[in-house]
């Protein structure tokens, strides 16, 4: 059974969790962001792993058709923002900031260890992803994906 989550229709229930809505400070950074770029989403890495070096970064870039769309992606990424800061360093990844440059929303994943990286590098692919991709009405076709491996081993 699909639960809606405001605009959402959370197709994999996460906790039944709501997602937030954008408050007045993001909505202000959402609007800057149309004209020049603009972190809107300071990211949990700081947060939960310092000055540590990850391992790799994923760079994703998806450029929107809507604003309504482009604003549902934000909320999903600051929702997960929260839920790994939540869950501290007992992950091995994390979201790098984000930021908005017209239609175009960049962020990165940094992967924090070598093992976890090989193994679940590639879980924007799954089926869960793919769900919550089709709620801003964007596939991984849509994306520019581009990941480095920063630290040799």
């Amino acid at each position: 059974m699909k639960k809606e989550v405001g605009n959402f229709n959370d197709i994999l229930n996460i906790q039944g969790e709501d997602i937030p809505r954008i408050d007045d400070k993001l909505h202000a950074l959402l609007e800057k962001g149309k004209a020049r770029a603009v972190k809107i989403l300071p990211g949990a890495s700081t947060k939960i792993f310092g000055k540590k070096l990850p391992y790799a970064q994923t760079h994703v870039s998806i450029t929107f058709d809507s604003e309504e769309d482009l604003r549902r992606c934000v909320r999903l990424l600051r929702w997960s923002d929260q839920r790994l800061l939540a869950i501290g360093s007992s992950i091995a990844w994390s979201w790098e900031r984000s930021i908005r440059k017209g239609m175009e929303i960049s962020f990165s994943v940094n992967w924090y260890d070598k093992e976890f990286y090989l193994k679940r590098s590639d879980a924007f692919k799954d089926s869960n992803h793919l769900s919550y991709f089709s709620m801003f009405g964007k596939s991984t076709s849509d994306m520019r994906i581009v990941t480095e491996v920063l630290e040799k081993g």
